[in-house]
C-alpha cells in the first residue's frame, strides 16, 4: 500500500533528523506529558485512563492520543483518536487531533503499546518530546524510538507496564 510506503519513508526520515539533546526531567517538576496508545479492549482502556489519573494527580498535565484500528471499538469516547482513514493516500494527516497532538511540547511521550505499529512510530519519531518512554522493544530499530524503555514482569498488561513506568521514572530522577 502506497500510504504505508510513504509513512516508512517519513518515519525513517524523521529518525535521521533527531538530533537534538534528550533531556530527562525531576518527576515532581513535570509540566506537560504526552500518552499514546492503540485502542485493543477494556481492560487497556481502564489502565489508560488509571495511567492518566496518576499522573493528572501528580499536577502534571497530560494530552493523549489513540489509535483505533479498523473493527475495534472506542471505549467511552474518552480520548482523542484517530484511525486510518485520518491518513490521507499520500500520507497527509487529516486528523485535527493527530495535527494538534505533533505541535504540542512535551517533557516525556510514553508510548503504551508493547509492539509498535507505523502510527505510533510516525508519532514517536515527530512529535516534540524530550524524551520518549515505552515498553522494551527486542529490535535495536524499534529500540531506536525511546529514550528509556521499560520490560515489565508481564508482557501484555498494559495496568502493570504503567504501574511500572511511574514507578521507574520517579526512581531515575530521585522521587520515590
Amino acid at each position: 500500500m502506497i500510504k504505508h510506503k510513504i509513512l516508512s519513508y517519513k518515519v525513517r526520515r524523521g529518525q535521521k533528523k533527531i538530533d537534538f539533546l534528550h533531556q530527562a526531567y525531576p518527576y515532581n517538576k513535570l509540566k506537560k506529558v504526552g500518552v499514546i496508545f492503540s485502542f485493543d479492549d477494556l481492560k487497556k482502556h481502564e489502565a489508560v485512563k488509571k495511567f492518566i489519573k496518576t499522573l493528572k494527580a501528580d499536577g502534571i498535565e497530560v494530552v493523549t492520543l489513540a489509535y483505533k484500528p479498523k473493527d475495534t471499538q472506542n471505549f467511552e469516547f474518552y480520548f482523542d483518536f484517530f484511525e486510518d482513514k485520518d491518513i490521507g493516500f499520500f500520507g497527509k494527516i487529516e486528523n485535527p487531533y493527530f495535527i494538534s497532538f505533533l505541535n504540542q511540547k512535551l517533557e516525556y511521550l510514553f508510548c503504551l503499546d508493547d509492539t509498535l505499529n507505523l502510527y505510533m512510530q510516525y508519532l514517536l519519531v515527530h512529535s516534540k518530546s524530550d524524551a520518549r518512554i515505552g515498553a522494551y522493544q527486542p529490535t535495536e530499530a524499534e529500540a531506536s524510538f525511546f529514550e528509556l524503555m521499560i520490560k515489565p514482569k508481564e508482557s501484555g498488561d498494559t495496568n502493570i507496564l504503567t504501574e511500572e513506568i511511574i514507578h521507574y521514572v520517579r526512581k531515575i530522577s530521585g522521587n520515590n
